[in-house]
Formats: C-alpha cells, structure tokens, sequence
C-alpha cells in the first residue's frame, strides 16, 4: 500500500466485505506514498491484520536507535510517515512475520527455499527475497529463478514486496504488488472467488526503484 490511502479505500469499496471476512495486508503498508498514517488509521478501523514488510522492519530498527544516528536517508524517511517513528512503530511492532489462514499462507516477500518450517526460515529472506541463488547471499539477481520456482507450499502463498514482477497469478502463488505507489495499480485477491480487485493509481507518488 505504501501510503496510497486513497485507492486502499476504492479496493475496500470495490470488496464490499461483511463482517464475516477476514481482511489481510501483505505488508509494506508505509513510506513512499502520501499518507502512511492515514493507511494505518484505515487499517486498523477496518480491522485488517497486517504481516511485516521490509519497510515496517526498517521503521522498527529505526526506533531501536538514537535519534542522532539516524542517517540523512533515515530522517527523510521519517518525513514521508507524517508521524514519529516512534509512534508508528508503536503501531506495527507486534505484526507478525507470516499469517497461516488455512487456505492460504500470507507473508511480505517469500519463503525461503529447502526449509519446510517457517519457524526455521530467515527472518531477513522472508522480509526481502525475490530470487534464489541456493545460498541466500544474492536475494534479487535477475539471473537467478524466483523464489516461488524454488520451493512447494502445501497452500497457496500469498505475498508483495516485487513491483518490478507485478502481478502474479499461478496456482500455487498470489503475488499482489502492482506498484500502485508508482503509477501502477492496488490489487486485492479473494480466495473465495479466485479473483483480483485492482484499483488503479490516482498518480504516480514515487520513482520507480529497488528496495
């Protein structure tokens, strides 16, 4: 979501949830986009349960050190939340790595190749992969297969973290990152139906890089 409060409130509209569903974030709900508190501020109203993104991780390690070590780039990014670090930390800091909902596993990146629990699995791999490369040194190499041609899931996957990829639609793995804070789209996925909501960008809030 990445701050695109907006077009998270048309894919909420366009799902028409009941109070039966159960709403889920696949992480990286701050930074980049216009209004990161405004995101939080909708999610928790709307109760959604949110897994840790590498962006939510980076905020937490932020709040761990003293305000005159943070780096320029560090600061900058306090100024894109519209908040305190330490008050949004205070709001993300119990998300947990993964949510295993039955008939689907949510996590932010991926899972990480030959471990079949995730318990034993890397909490920086699950954060941060997109590739493989056997030894998880190298996490994004174009050269290297996707993490999810790599591994087997007894569910399907659902996870973001990959705008570059986009949409990802197999069997096995949902990936939902369309890169709405980049001009792109917001997209949902409802197990239920087998269908994607995608809502497109009202504007393109960021440049396009690799995080």
């Amino acid at each position: 979501m990445h701050g695109c409060r907006a077009e998270l409130a048309e894919l909420l509209a366009a799902f028409g949830p009941t109070s039966s569903d159960r709403l889920v974030s696949v992480g990286d709900l701050v930074n980049k986009g216009p209004d990161s508190s405004g995101v939080l501020d909708l999610v928790e109203r709307e109760r959604i349960s949110c897994v840790l993104g590498n962006h939510e991780a980076k905020l937490l390690k932020m709040a761990a050190t003293p305000l005159g070590k943070w780096t320029d780039k560090e600061r900058r990014y306090e100024n894109r939340l519209g908040a305190s670090v330490l008050e949004v930390a205070e709001r993300v800091k119990n998300w947990p790595l993964w949510l295993d909902l039955g008939n689907a596993l949510v996590v932010h990146a991926g899972l990480e190749p030959g471990k079949t629990r995730l318990e034993d699995m890397s909490r920086h791999i699950l954060l941060t992969i997109r590739t493989w490369d056997g030894k998880g040194l190298d996490l994004d190499h174009p050269d290297d297969p996707a993490w999810f041609d790599c591994t087997t899931w007894p569910v399907p996957v659902v996870f973001g973290h990959w705008a570059m990829r986009g949409l990802v639609d197999r069997k096995d793995v949902k990936g939902l990152d369309t890169g709405c804070v980049y001009g792109r789209e917001l997209t949902g996925w409802c197990p239920e139906e087998d269908r994607f909501y995608r809502i497109p960008a009202r504007e393109a809030y960021a440049p396009w890089m690799r995080d």
